[in-house]
C-alpha cells in the first residue's frame, strides 16, 4: 500500500551554485565509478600533468558518452556500504565463503558490493577515459607499443578506523564458477594489488568486499607508459595517486553493556552524550543508538520491581570517549568530555525528566540492591545521581515490562564563575527491553499499545492515524528517531528544511532496520517539488543524481551506523523555491 503524507515543508529560496569543490556527499547506492582521466599534457608540462583521479557517475547513464560525465571530489565524496551489502534477499546475512577465505574466518561478517547491479548497493566500477594511441599495454610487467592501449590501477596503502581494527579489503571478478583477484590486503600489499589492464573508455565492475565496520582509505595509483611513436612525451612512465574513501557501518545496536558519556563544551558551553560500545570502538549521539536490555533477572530491591526484570548494565562518566570512531558528534568534542574546572566541583547531575514505555523504569546501582531512580511512585527531584570529575559510576537500567522505552534525562551543574545552573535540553536514551534494533511494526505497535493502555491492534493499521495529527501510524513508525508517538499528536516533530548558500537540504533520521533501502515492506522516501503539483521521489530506484537532487549524508562525527542522518540535497538556481515531504510506503 503507498500513500503520501499530508505534511509538506515549504522554503522560499534564493541562492546560487558555484563551488570549486564538490560539496560533501556520500554515496550509499547507485551506478558509480573510481574514474582516472588522462590528456597528453603539452611540451614543457610534466608527464604527470595529465592525469585526473575523480569518482564518477553519468546523468544518463550511458557510460559510453563522454559528455555525461560528472566528476566527484574523492576528499568529498564517502562511498558507504548500504544494507544490502551485509544481508541477503532472503533475510540471511553475508558472511565470509570458503572461496573468499582469504578475508577471514569462515562464517565472520563480510560487506559485500557485487559486481552485478543490484538494487540497494553501491554498484562500483572503474573507469579509464583517455583517446587511444597514448599509452602501451601491459601483459605481465612487459609493455608493448599499440595503437590502442591501456593503463594500470594499483592499491598503493590502505589506512582508516577499519583497518586498524583489524579490517580487510579484496576485489575480485567472478565469473560464477572461479574467481580472480585483484586486490587482496589479508597478506599485506605489494605491486601484485592491481587491475593491470584498464583500456580507454573501459568500464569495468568488480567485486568489493570489506571485512570490519569503520573508515577505510584506499590510496589508489593510475599509471602507464606512453607509446614510442607520440610527438611529444615519448615512451615515458607516468603515474599519479589519489585516496578514495569508504565507509562501512557500525551497527547502533548496544549490547550487553555500554558507557554513557556526559560533556559540556568549553567554547560554545553545550552539552552533549554518547552511547559507547567500547567493545566495536564506536559511539553513538543519543538517537543514533539503541540500547538492547536483554539480561533477565530478578531484582531484589523492593516489591515495586516484582519477580523477573529486563537489565543491562550502564557506566556513567563525564570522562571523555577515546574510542576511534564517532556517529553524531565531532570526535573532537566527543574526546574533551567535560574539562575540569568549568562546573563547581566537577560535578554533572543527571536527572530523570520522563519515561515512555511499557511498565516501570529503574536506575539501580551496580548490585542491584538500591534504586537510584524509579517511575514506579512518579518521577521527583529525587531521581537523579550526580557524577564528580572523571570517576565512573556504575548503574544497572532495569525494566519490568519488554518493549520500547524512551528514557529522557537532564544535565545540568553550577558554573564555576558564577551565576545561574546551567542546564541541557532534555535528551532521550532508547532501551528495547528484550526487544532488538531490527524490530518489525507488530513489536512497535504492540510496545506503544501497552504503554498508552491501549487495546491489542488498537494500532494494526500502518495507513490509519490513531492521534490524528496527519501523521499515519506507519510514518510514525518509520520516523521513530524524531521522537514520534503514534498516541500523542506530533506532527510539530517532523523534520524540517535548511537553506544554505547553495542548497536546500530537507534532513532526517533513516532506521535502515525499518527500511533497508531494498523496496522491502516498510519504505520512505524524500521528495521534492518547485509547484507542489509535479513531486520527484528520491528512492533506491531512482536515485536523483549527486550534484543535482540527491539524498546524501549529513552526520556529523567520522563514522556511520544504521540509524543514519540524511539528507535530501537540492542544488538550487537564484529565485527557485522547493517544497518537501515524505512518500512513505507499506506492503
Amino acid at each position: 500500500m503507498s500513500l503520501i503524507t499530508r505534511f509538506c515543508l515549504f522554503t522560499g529560496l534564493l541562492m546560487g551554485y558555484a563551488l570549486a569543490q564538490t560539496p560533501p556527499t556520500d554515496l550509499l547506492y547507485g551506478h558509480i565509478e573510481v574514474h582516472a582521466d588522462y590528456e597528453l599534457p603539452p611540451a614543457g608540462s610534466s608527464i604527470h600533468s595529465g592525469w585526473k583521479l575523480n569518482v564518477s557517475y553519468n546523468k544518463n547513464d550511458d557510460f559510453n558518452d563522454r559528455t555525461q560525465i560528472v566528476r566527484m571530489d574523492p576528499e568529498t565524496t564517502v562511498i558507504v556500504a548500504s544494507p544490502r551489502t551485509t544481508q541477503l534477499a532472503n533475510g540471511n546475512a553475508i558472511t565470509i565463503t570458503s572461496a573468499v577465505s582469504r578475508l577471514g574466518t569462515v562464517g565472520s561478517a563480510l560487506w559485500f558490493f557485487p559486481q552485478a547491479n543490484v538494487l540497494g548497493t553501491p554498484f562500483l566500477g572503474a573507469r579509464a577515459v583517455m583517446d587511444p594511441g597514448i599509452f602501451q599495454v601491459n601483459f605481465m610487467g612487459n609493455y608493448t607499443p599499440s595503437v590502442t592501449g591501456s593503463i594500470g590501477l594499483r592499491l598503493v596503502s590502505m589506512t582508516g578506523t577499519g583497518p586498524a581494527a583489524g579490517g580487510r579489503f579484496g576485489l575480485w571478478e567472478s565469473d560464477g564458477s572461479t574467481l580472480l583477484w585483484y586486490l587482496d590486503t589479508s597478506n599485506g600489499i605489494t605491486s601484485a594489488d592491481s587491475i593491470p589492464t584498464l583500456p580507454p573508455n573501459a568500464h569495468s565492475h568488480f567485486n568489493w568486499g570489506f571485512t570490519k565496520p569503520g573508515t577505510y582509505n584506499l590510496t589508489l595509483e593510475a599509471s602507464g607508459r606512453t607509446n614510442p611513436n607520440l610527438s611529444r612525451h615519448a615512451n615515458q612512465l607516468t603515474s599519479a595517486q589519489k585516496t578514495f574513501r569508504f565507509s562501512v557501518p557500525f551497527s547502533s545496536r548496544l549490547q550487553t553493556q555500554a558507557t554513557i558519556r556526559l560533556g559540556l563544551s568549553t567554547d560554545t558551553l553545550r552539552w552533549h552524550c554518547l552511547l559507547e560500545d567500547s567493545t566495536n570502538a564506536v559511539a553513538y549521539a543519543p538517537m543514533q543508538g539503541f540500547l538492547e536490555a536483554s539480561t533477565t533477572a530478578s531484582s531484589p530491591v523492593y516489591s515495586t520491581l516484582p519477580g523477573a526484570v529486563r537489565q543491562m548494565p550502564l557506566t556513567f562518566t563525564s570522562a571523555g570517549s577515546s574510542v576511534a570512531n564517532i556517529v553524531g558528534l565531532e570526535p573532537a568534542q566527543a574526546a574533551a568530555g567535560l574539562a575540569t574546572g568549568i562546573l563547581q566541583g566537577d560535578q554533572v547531575k543527571l536527572t530523570l525528566h520522563s519515561h515512555s514505555g511499557p511498565g516501570v523504569f529503574a536506575l539501580l546501582n551496580s548490585a542491584g540492591t538500591a534504586s537510584l531512580m524509579t517511575t514506579a511512585d512518579g518521577i521527583g527531584s529525587g531521581d537523579s545521581i550526580t557524577l564528580t570529575g572523571s570517576t565512573a559510576m556504575s548503574t544497572i537500567a532495569a525494566f519490568t515490562q519488554t518493549g520500547i522505552h524512551r528514557v529522557t534525562f537532564i544535565l545540568s551543574g553550577n558554573p564555576s564563575s558564577g551565576g545561574s545552573v546551567r542546564e541541557s535540553a532534555p535528551f532521550t536514551l532508547v532501551f528495547g527491553s528484550g526487544v532488538t534494533a531490527n524490530h518489525d511494526y507488530s513489536t512497535w505497535r504492540d510496545s506503544f499499545e501497552r504503554a498508552h493502555g491501549l487495546a491489542v491492534n488498537t494500532l494494526a493499521s500502518a495507513s490509519a492515524d490513531f492521534d490524528k495529527d496527519g501523521i499515519v501510524n506507519g510514518v510514525e513508525f518509520l520516523l521513530f528517531w524524531h521522537d514520534m508517538d503514534p498516541v500523542r499528536s506530533d506532527a510539530h516533530l517532523m523534520p524540517m528544511c535548511q537553506r544554505t548558500t547553495s542548497a536546500a537540504n530537507f534532513d532526517f533520521l533513516r532506521d535502515t532496520y525499518k527500511d533497508a533501502i531494498v523496496e522491502g515492506s516498510y519504505e520512505i522516501n524524500a521528495a521534492t517539488s518547485v509547484d507542489l503539483i509535479s513531486w520527484t521521489v528520491r528512492s533506491p530506484r531512482v536515485i536523483g543524481l549527486p550534484l543535482e537532487s540527491y539524498e546524501t549524508g549529513a552526520e556529523a562525527g567520522n563514522a556511520h551506523g544504521r540509524i543514519m542522518q540524511r539528507r535530501l540535497r537540492i542544488l538550487t538556481s537564484p529565485g527557485q523555491h522547493r517544497f518537501f515531504r515524505f512518500q512513505p510506503t507499506f506492503r
